[in-house]
């Protein structure tokens, strides 16, 4: 499956056009082209953030953490954050993978997280919740 942010742009009939005026702009369109499947950890935790293509860039998050759930390049944890950033309406459309990612994260020892990823995992579970 190689998807791009640029198929899901035409799929989605979005008129964005990426222009180079801003930081997020010039990240975005350095990675229109490249697969979903080939991103790395930033730019999944970043597009979250952004809340960009959620649907399909949720499942690769969650792919991530299932390897490894304290996925981060910047530093560990990255990606449960910018998940945490999330809220209820953005997360409906990809409730079901959000919701396993919850229960994955549970399961950590929470004994061994810094209190930071604790609250996070904590807002995440809240999300979660019908």
């Amino acid at each position: 499956n190689m998807t791009t942010f640029r198929e899901l742009l035409l799929i989605s009939n979005s008129n964005y056009e990426p222009n180079k005026r801003s930081s997020l702009d010039e990240w975005f369109s350095g990675i229109l082209d490249i697969s979903l499947d080939e991103l790395d950890v930033s730019d999944v935790a970043r597009a979250i953030r952004q809340d960009l293509f959620l649907a399909a860039v949720l499942p690769k998050a969650e792919i991530i953490l299932k390897k490894n759930p304290l996925a981060g390049d910047d530093y560990d944890g990255q990606l449960i954050s910018s998940i945490a950033s999330l809220n209820s309406e953005k997360i409906k459309v990809a409730l079901p993978c959000f919701r396993r990612v919850s229960s994955l994260l549970n399961q950590l020892d929470k004994n061994s997280l810094d209190a930071q990823l604790v609250m996070d995992i904590e807002k995440i579970e809240k999300l979660s919740r019908p």
